[in-house]
């Protein structure tokens, strides 16, 4: 679903000099390194004459070179290394892999890479599209532009021709399977109300959480949805990665006209969608180029959703000015899943399990709940052991039962290192002293509230990975320093008061084998 220092302002090649020369330390050298074995690049505004032009299986063989040169023998053997030539003709080259998953990570993550790439060897204005081959095998796929889920040009998803129920359900990210839960409903309702084209009042929308909660699920649905009620608009979604590939591969080419197509690639667009955003910051002239993209789309009245991992003022190596850009807009938070959301998601899981006809499931209630209650971390974690519970029902024949999810789950990853919640660790602790949530959260300072809330925000420093502005957040919007107040006064509580140590003891205890 691109992660996202000498500045050139006017981007010329010199504002990289930095970003370039820390590239070309694996050859020794300081200047720009060509890729191996890439032909002399060409202005794709030049026009040639049939004999100067290469056939598509001798660029193709060109650009894997290229790729994997970029990307490293590993990440190329993984992703790019797959793809294959399936059609070349006069407007339409056509990639195709064996795997709809491997299909679309290349698009969303190394799509522009590739483009970029051909483009080099190709003069002709043609349109390139990824997909597997199962797809391609489809009369539809050559089907005129318009059709023609090679239109990536202007998007990086299959455009349909309408809105179908069949389209539809060849696409696993959608709104509509979605699980929606307190933790993630601010995010999926502005997800949506882009994709509606409903006047939107935020420009840019960023979507802030953990890896594994769900952000590049809503930016999907958000093509998805958007392409579905309207098929002409211009919708692009692009991975950080790709984003910063792209930008460096246009500065090497040391051609003006190189700069200003990527730039036209991002911005002939209604709707720029940016996954992993925070990775471009490690790249300064990529992280400049970012905000001169940003300030441009959103003066144009376009829509820009982006994804990142972290709130952007914790993007460590972000300037400033990005920094404050990205708070500018509406900040959307994914927090944990609790368990009502956790069980929501496996009954989803089941659901979809048996409705794509695989193995029928008949997982008793008391085993989802306890699966829902020990994968205490992000819906990828529950699904992934959701299909390991799956799988020994395939291969072994084993009955699914608490039993055989107790013993399924009694060796792997997910046991034994719980990280409770923040929402759990404040109701546990509201049980342990006999208080109230709106107690632990309201702003009364007197020591029988606020002792169990700083016992809370010790725990929570203790047993989560959460950072310190994010639990006082979750505390009523208290400040970070009232967190590190109340960790250094407990910690010094529980070398003298053995009452509260042994409170405190049961509380981690409760958690940890809860």
């Amino acid at each position: 679903m691109s992660d996202w220092r000498d500045k050139s302002k006017d981007g010329s090649p010199s504002g990289e000099g930095a970003e370039l020369q820390l590239s070309d330390r694996k050859t020794g050298g300081t200047e720009p390194v060509k890729p191996p074995d890439a032909a002399p690049i060409h202005n794709p505004l030049q026009q040639h004459s049939p004999s100067q032009q290469m056939d598509g299986p001798s660029i193709w063989k060109k650009v894997q070179t290229d790729l994997r040169a970029r990307l490293g023998d590993r990440v190329h053997s993984s992703w790019t290394g797959q793809l294959s030539l399936a059609v070349v003709d006069d407007n339409k080259i056509l990639l195709t892999t064996q795997s709809r998953f491997v299909s679309g990570r290349i698009e969303n993550r190394y799509g522009e890479l590739v483009k970029t790439l051909w483009a080099q060897y190709d003069s002709r204005d043609v349109q390139i599209g990824i997909m597997s081959a199962a797809a391609a095998a489809k009369p539809q796929t050559l089907a005129p532009a318009a059709q023609n889920p090679l239109s990536t040009q202007q998007n990086t998803s299959p455009r349909p021709s309408a809105p179908s129920k069949s389209h539809k359900d060849l696409s696993r990210f959608r709104f509509d399977n979605f699980v929606v839960g307190p933790s993630n409903e601010f995010a999926f309702a502005a997800a949506r109300t882009i994709a509606s084209g409903r006047p939107c009042s935020y420009n840019p929308i960023v979507i802030h959480g953990p890896h594994g909660m769900g952000k590049t699920h809503l930016l999907q649905a958000t093509v998805e949805a958007a392409l579905a009620r309207d098929p002409s608009l211009k919708v692009k979604l692009i991975s950080s990665e790709s984003f910063v590939a792209s930008f460096v591969q246009s500065v090497r080419a040391q051609g003006r006209s190189e700069i200003e197509a990527f730039k036209s690639r991002l911005r002939d667009v209604d709707i720029l969608i940016i996954d992993d955003a925070h990775f471009i910051a490690d790249k300064p002239g990529s992280q400049e180029e970012l905000l001169h993209t940003l300030i441009s789309l959103v003066d144009a009245g376009k829509q820009i959703l982006i994804a990142t991992d972290r709130h952007p003022h914790a993007i460590a190596k972000a300037s400033d000015r990005l920094k404050s850009y990205l708070c500018g807009g509406l900040l959307c938070g994914i927090d944990a899943a609790d368990f009502d959301l956790r069980r929501k998601i496996l009954d989803g899981l089941i659901e979809r399990r048996n409705r794509e006809g695989q193995t029928a499931l008949n997982m008793p209630q008391n085993a989802r709940d306890h699966l829902a209650a020990r994968i205490n971390a992000t819906p990828r974690d529950l699904e992934g052991a959701f299909n390991q519970i799956v799988a020994r029902l395939e291969f072994l024949g084993q009955p699914l039962s608490l039993e055989s999810v107790q013993e399924a789950l009694a060796h792997s990853r997910y046991m034994g290192n719980t990280t409770p919640s923040v929402d759990k660790i404040q109701r546990a602790t509201v049980k342990q002293f006999g208080i109230s949530m709106d107690e632990i959260l309201s702003k009364r300072r007197s020591r029988a509230i606020a002792r169990p809330r700083q016992v809370a925000m010790y725990v929570c420093k203790i047993m989560t990975r959460r950072s310190l502005p994010d639990i006082g957040r979750r505390f009523g919007g208290r400040d970070h320093t009232t967190v590190i107040h109340a960790v250094k006064r407990i910690e010094a509580l529980r070398a003298e008061d053995s009452a509260l140590n042994a409170h405190i003891e049961t509380l981690m205890e409760t958690l940890k084998s809860s």
